[in-house]
Formats: structure tokens, C-alpha cells, sequence
């Protein structure tokens, strides 16, 4: 891949990391519950992965 391509995919993950974060909290404010550690978990890994891919495009290969 291009490292144009990876960078962009990183960009992606961190696009994907914010929705996920935004609905983990909103969610259980609406309907009164607890926020679920499992899915902030989800998230930091999607953000270690959103970093790693960036890094690797931006790498001078």
C-alpha cells in the first residue's frame, strides 16, 4: 500500500474510535444506565490501531 493509503486508514480508525465514543457515552446518559467499560476498552484499542497505521504510512520506507 501507499503510504498515503495507510495514513488515510488511520484517519479512519480515529473517525470510527470517535462515533463509537460518542455513542458509548450519549447512549447510557439518555437511558440512565452506566457507561460500559468494554466499549471504551473497544475504543482505545481502535485508536492504538488507528496510530500504528498512521505510523507505518508516515514511516520512510
Amino acid at each position: 500500500m501507499k503510504k498515503d493509503t495507510l495514513k488515510e486508514f488511520g484517519k479512519l480508525f480515529y473517525d470510527f474510535a470517535k462515533i463509537i465514543f460518542a455513542i458509548a457515552l450519549i447512549t447510557p446518559a439518555i437511558k440512565g444506565d452506566s457507561i460500559s467499560v468494554t466499549v471504551i476498552l473497544l475504543t482505545v484499542v481502535i485508536v492504538a490501531i488507528g496510530t500504528y497505521t498512521i505510523n507505518k504510512g508516515a514511516k520512510d520506507e
